[in-house]
């Protein structure tokens, strides 16, 4: 299993570039079929175009096994109904996973 840690990336992340930026940052790291997590912890706000941008490239990578670690970050916890209802994809599978893991706690 693999932790990222957005806060290495800013704690205001906004754009579709810096999402595309942060992506190819820990690319390298990455390998397909391992579980990776994502933890917000630390982050003031993210956009949605910076969140759509990194999880899709995320996922067009690694695959389902993409997990959000639960969050109190509002920016994150808006957006991912919008992400689990705009998208038809793997982008929406994470989105809807995170809501349900976020619900529980």
């Amino acid at each position: 299993m693999q932790i990222i840690h957005v806060k290495k990336f800013g704690d205001v992340l906004i754009s579709r570039s810096a999402g595309l930026e942060a992506f190819g940052a820990i690319r390298p790291q990455l390998n397909p079929g391992q579980i990776v997590q994502i933890d917000f912890e630390g982050i003031l706000t993210v956009t949605p175009s910076w969140l759509d941008e990194f999880l899709t490239h995320l996922t067009d990578y690694v695959g389902e096994t993409v997990e959000i670690i639960p969050t109190h970050n509002a920016s994150v916890l808006a957006i991912l109904p919008t992400l689990a209802e705009a998208r038809q994809d793997l982008v929406a599978k994470v989105a809807v996973r995170a809501m349900k893991e976020m619900e529980k706690k």
